[in-house]
């Protein structure tokens, strides 16, 4: 590498921030390398955990960059009495003696050498790094600033070093929504980790970025937060920093304009929606037939044995062959067979007990899904075969219950499953983006819904099937889910979570650096990065849900209203 190539990649011109140190009980390694500040630069601030360094050799012949894992400070007081002694007994107006010295010192994790070699760093000068250097030391680019990605550039934010230098953070949309690897998962304290706005803007870069044919499906799980996904935000057409970003990224400020809004139908009108949206929204609900697979579901799991599953089976052979075709069918189905086969006999080989009990559930289920099940009509179903690139389906399920949001849940799963399977859209990718995971997967309980999303994540990528997932706690939601995420975000976290095994690998000062992040910041992880970066991405190009107002609406034919459901939760 020639001297003005491995000048590029250095911000010369700020000057030197410190110098290697290797000391007898902490030398320098292949992964990790000591620096003391300079006066200037510990005065000045403008280094913690997080700031990333290059270390120039002296000769001239290694350049090393790091990231600051940890800082320490250092005096020469031998005791903490020794210093409160040197302070006349604890003046602490006295000011100390000239001669006292202290050093502030950095400790970094090796992010990458220009020699590709593993080897410990020598004496060196440390310098801040160039944009250049930076995304050279994350393998974005090579030294001469070519694209080092198969795929797509995704850009996921911005970071910010010590000296002022802004980068664009790239991903691999390869490693995000396959074929190498795939999902996303944020994770987060609710209203402060911005969980859902870093989803959003993910979202829309990888839609706008990305060569492939790609289309998300957006469950809205709580409120109003993803209603209005139509909508340009107020807070990004008033943010000039968020606009720079976009600008920079190449990301049009537009919210999603390809975008449908779903919701179930309100249980006493085809013609209205269970949805919170004020504007236009389609209604969906769904007969026997196209929900036959997802019943089981519906039952707890201290109601579901080996004899209801049994039970369910015959049934389900039933539906099959074409001689069960409506729910209220399925009930009377039930009732002759119980009628027929008297009170001491096992009908089809199950107990007498086993069948009213699952009669019981499937009756109390039209009740509990009111407005989602169809009993006796035919059903209408999400148009799934019109989706293609760039459509973002919105599906509205915060009305309906714990059950009847995993009925929803688990069929949308199953329906997109089939639709990759089919190819008829010519959809490379599918993404199903969803807040509170921990809702479908919880670590300790197991459920088919858990199960199949634990298939999603190890071998959907294959497919084309796609998990955006947040949660408050990455330790609530299962740890195969979350270990199968090729891309992770955390934002402002809480102590007692970072005790989890999730977070072992991180040190105490990053953890610590995790439960203060402001709002809109995030740490990432991801597969390509030799180490986690904290990054600061822009308000997300839609408009919260909590802040719309129809005379603001500025979508074509929004202004359609849609009648509440009661008592449907």
């Amino acid at each position: 590498m020639t001297p003005e190539v491995v000048n590029s990649l250095i911000n010369l011109q700020f000057g030197i921030v410190g110098r290697t140190v290797s000391t007898a009980d902490e030398p320098n390694s292949a992964g990790r390398f000591h620096f003391w500040l300079s006066r200037a630069a510990a005065e000045a601030g403008t280094i913690e955990v997080g700031t990333i360094v290059v270390a120039y050799a002296d000769d001239g012949k290694d350049v090393t960059f790091g990231v600051i894992d940890e800082l320490r400070s250092f005096g020469d007081s031998a005791s903490f009495l020794e210093d409160y002694t040197a302070h006349r007994l604890g003046d602490a107006y006295t000011v100390p003696s000239p001669d006292a010295r202290d050093v502030v010192v950095g400790t970094c994790l090796v992010l990458r050498n220009v020699t590709t070699k593993s080897k410990p760093v020598v004496r060196s000068r440390i310098y801040f790094p160039s944009r250049l250097g930076i995304r050279f030391a994350f393998g974005m680019v090579n030294a001469v600033g070519k694209e080092q990605y198969k795929g797509a550039s995704v850009p996921i934010g911005m970071y910010e070093n010590g000296d002022g230098t802004t980068v664009p953070i790239c991903i691999d949309d390869d490693f995000l929504v396959g074929p190498e690897a795939a999902h996303l998962n944020v994770a987060g304290i609710s209203g402060l980790a911005c969980k859902t706005s870093a989803m959003q803007f993910c979202l829309k870069s990888l839609l706008w970025h990305t060569k492939k044919n790609v289309a998300a499906v957006v469950i809205n799980v709580k409120s109003k937060d993803l209603l209005y996904m139509d909508q340009l935000n107020s807070s990004l057409k008033n943010d000039q920093w968020s606009q720079d970003v976009y600008q920079d990224l190449g990301i049009p400020i537009e919210p999603f304009i390809n975008s449908r809004f779903f919701a179930p139908m309100h249980p006493q009108s085809r013609t209205s929606t269970t949805s919170l949206r004020r504007l236009h929204t389609d209604g969906f609900c769904w007969d026997l037939g196209m929900i036959y697979e997802d019943i089981p579901s519906l039952f707890h799991a201290n109601d579901w044995d080996q004899e209801s599953e049994g039970a369910w089976l015959v049934i389900r052979e039933e539906i099959e062959k074409g001689k069960i075709t409506t729910y209220l069918e399925m009930l009377n189905w039930i009732d002759r067979l119980l009628s027929q086969s008297g009170l001491t006999a096992w009908p089809k080989g199950y107990p007498t007990a086993t069948w009213q009990k699952i009669k019981g559930h499937l009756k109390r289920f039209t009740q509990l899904y009111r407005g989602l099940l169809e009993t006796n009509e035919e059903g209408i179903d999400i148009p799934w075969r019109r989706l293609r690139h760039e459509n973002v389906y919105v599906i509205d399920i915060q009305m309906l219950s714990d059950g009847g949001q995993k009925l929803v849940f688990g069929r949308v799963i199953r329906a997109v499953t089939q639709l990759l399977e089919s190819r008829s859209n010519n959809l490379d990718a599918v993404i199903v983006f969803v807040d509170e995971l921990n809702k479908f997967a919880p670590a300790a309980v197991r459920s088919p819904l858990k199960s199949s999303l634990v298939e999603v994540t190890a071998r959907g990528r294959s497919l084309g099937l796609v998990l955006f997932g947040a949660e408050q706690f990455a330790s609530s939601v299962e740890k195969e889910i979350v270990e199968n995420s090729s891309t992770y975000m955390f934002g402002r976290t809480e102590t007692t979570e970072l005790e989890a095994a999730n977070y072992g690998s991180l040190s105490e000062e990053v953890k610590r650096k995790l439960t203060l992040l402001p709002q809109g910041r995030l740490m990432v992880k991801f597969p390509k990065f030799p180490h986690p970066i904290f990054v600061k991405f822009p308000y997300p190009p839609s408009l919260p849900g909590d802040e719309f107002r129809e005379d603001e609406s500025v979508a074509s034919g929004a202004s359609e209203r849609r009648p509440m459901a009661s008592g449907v939760r």
